[in-house]
């Protein structure tokens, strides 16, 4: 059985990757962890085989990534790339489902205002949407990370609106 990697043992074996010559109060600041912690992680890793000390004189040691360690950065990079992938699309599809809804219920026209990366996704999510319109409203010049779809009647005017954080949290995708 593969030995699993912890979110802070990944982040030491980052830093040692990232910094020439870390020592570990550099890296316990860098990575925001305690220096005692920090060197029980180290060791932790030196035992996994991730990790080597290497003594450069009496009072520094210059810590080294193995080939392992090497690998499990990789991997774990890879890893979270694709769980990062999976989850805008996942998020897209959400988008296009109430996009579909809207318009199941008579609704034809939608505005998209806000600002940020969930902008950004809504956007992708109309554009992918075939035989919609509609008009995009930025607010808040992009520092607002959110976005709130309006879908209007133009047969009725009616207007509702939906907050996207809101939709998705709601939806299971987003947990606060």
């Amino acid at each position: 059985m593969p030995l699993e990697v912890s979110e802070k043992e990944f982040a030491v074996i980052r830093e040692i990757h990232n910094n020439h010559l870390p020592d570990q109060r550099t890296i316990a600041t860098r990575t925001g962890i305690s220096l005692g912690l920090t060197n029980l992680i180290i060791k932790k890793l030196i035992k996994k085989g991730y990790v080597k000390a290497k003594q450069l004189n009496q009072k520094k040691i210059q810590y080294l990534l193995t080939p392992k360690g090497f690998s499990e950065k990789a991997k774990k990079s890879y890893n979270f790339t694709v769980k990062t992938i999976n989850m805008l699309t996942s998020i897209r599809k959400a988008i296009q489902k109430l996009i579909s809804e809207y318009t199941r219920k008579g609704f034809d026209v939608f505005e998209l205002s806000g600002g940020g990366e969930m902008m950004y996704i809504a956007e992708i999510a109309f554009k992918n949407t075939l035989n919609v319109k509609y008009t995009i409203k930025p607010e808040n010049n992009g520092r607002d990370n959110n976005a709130v779809i309006t879908a209007i009647s133009s047969e009725t005017g009616q207007k509702t609106s939906m907050d996207l954080i809101d939709y998705l949290s709601d939806s299971g995708l987003l947990i606060w």
